[in-house]
């Protein structure tokens, strides 16, 4: 089975990465809606289209955590930890969201929150063998 060349950024930019990830999830969270931007409901009419917003942006929280931490070491640990910490941090945002007035604390945002970490963990997991890593700068020399 072959594997995916994915280019790997030095740390500081990985973690950069996040930082700007979040900063962005936050800002959205607490900047005021406009009700006539969205729609109301999202695909398969099943959910609100917030809630797959949701689970969509804690899913690339989710992601850029683990690209971040990327190491030789293939340790399921750290998978864990950025489902904590993506979780953690939507508990956050909807604390934070609560004394504003135009908005309002969810569980089922931080539910939909938790779901898309999950999800992308999981995918993570179960697709991160057909992955290779390969370090920015061996990727421009080597001419692989």
């Amino acid at each position: 089975m072959t594997s995916v060349r994915v280019p790997l950024a030095a740390r500081s930019v990985r973690y950069a990465l996040v930082a700007v990830v979040a900063c962005v999830i936050l800002v959205a969270s607490v900047l005021e809606p406009d009700p006539t931007a969205a729609p109301t409901m999202g695909p398969f009419g099943i959910v609100g289209a917030d809630k797959w917003t949701h689970a969509l942006a804690y899913a690339g929280l989710t992601g850029t955590l683990l690209y971040a931490s990327v190491s030789s070491n293939r340790d399921g640990s750290r998978v864990v930890l950025a489902v904590v910490l993506a979780v953690g941090f939507g508990i956050g945002v909807e604390l934070v969201q609560w004394p504003i007035p135009y908005r309002t604390a969810s569980v089922a945002d931080a539910i939909a929150d938790a779901v898309g970490a999950l999800l992308l963990a999981l995918a993570w997991r179960s697709f991160g063998r057909l992955v290779r890593f390969v370090p920015i700068t061996r990727w421009t020399t080597s001419g692989e």
